[in-house]
């Protein structure tokens, strides 16, 4: 069977400039396939320009990467608008997390992908994709493993799954972090920038519940499959993606590479993962609340 590919997705949060930098030059030594560069959440971010990220595509190109560019999950203005029509003629691989970059793309972009932000959540969804040129889809990451594996046994469409982060829930084309310092969008003094992997939300009982992100709503657990990578294989998934965050992401990449290619169990990889903190989800997986933590052996129970 072909070997899963493992990505980096980009990152969601806001790093400062030369954090960013320094965070690719590591990251050309990763243990991954794929790196998807760009900005999903937010134009006002202090990280990178376009033309920092051209150079960090070429840097990461010369590294043996495969580079794709991720857009803007809900364009909401002109500038953003601008912002996207530039980026969409940075590269030749683009994955798309708005429908209208699927419009934007000229005849120089060779691969076209669907993020996990459009909702291909069913067979109709995918072949439509796949008629307008998507050669790629990565699933919502609120997906079962039954309808992931019923939507690629139906369109035999190359898929990928995120595997591992705080899942972006929601979008608006408000700020959610500028509103609790009692600011609008417009208003933006980049208190995200306080926050590197986002603003925990707790319920009045002090619960966790949500990370506050900008314009964007995640799980306040960290999503992870590290358990699942035989299954996921099984069901036809050929890459997997992993979430930068501000620390252990090179961790979590070697963790999924040795999962990958069978020299970490499914225990021995969970553990790993768990020594760097934080608290674990799973559910949709299984089709369960997704603030749960279903373990692999619970699952396995059910089909015996």
């Amino acid at each position: 069977m072909e070997r899963m590919e493992l990505t980096l997705g980009p990152i969601l949060f806001d790093w400062k400039r030369d954090e960013v930098l320094r965070f690719y030059d590591e990251a050309a030594d990763f243990p991954v396939d794929r790196v998807y560069v760009g900005e999903v959440v937010c134009t006002k971010k202090l990280g990178l320009s376009l033309d920092d990220v051209e150079s960090i595509i070429k840097k990461l190109e010369s590294a043996g990467k495969k580079v794709t560019l991720s857009s803007l999950a809900v364009v909401s203005n002109e500038t953003e608008l601008a912002f996207t029509r530039r980026l969409a003629v940075l590269h030749n691989s683009i994955e798309a997390n708005d429908i209208s970059v699927l419009n934007m793309a000229d005849s120089s972009v060779k691969e076209v992908f669907a993020g996990p932000h459009i909702t291909s959540y069913n067979a109709p969804s995918i072949e439509f994709l796949k008629s307008v040129g998507v050669k790629r889809v990565t699933f919502p990451v609120e997906l079962s493993r039954e309808s992931m594996a019923y939507a690629i046994k139906e369109t035999n469409i190359y898929s990928e799954a995120f595997a591992h982060g705080k899942v972006p829930l929601a979008f608006s084309w408000r700020c959610y972090t500028s509103r609790a310092y009692g600011l609008s969008k417009t208003e933006c003094r980049h208190h995200c920038a306080k926050y590197p992997d986002g603003m925990e939300l707790k319920t009045v009982d002090g619960g966790p519940v949500f990370t506050v992100n900008g314009t964007s709503l995640l799980s306040a657990d960290i999503y992870s499959l590290v358990e699942f990578v035989e299954d996921l294989n099984e069901i036809g998934i050929k890459a997997l993606r992993v979430s930068p965050q501000k620390e252990g992401t090179r961790k979590i990449a070697e963790v999924f590479r040795k999962r990958i290619e069978g020299r970490l169990s499914p225990d021995e990889g969970l553990a790993e993962l768990k020594t760097l903190g934080g608290r674990f989800c799973n559910g949709w997986y299984s089709g369960s609340a997704g603030k749960d933590y279903i373990e692999r052996a619970s699952e396995l129970s059910k089909t015996l």
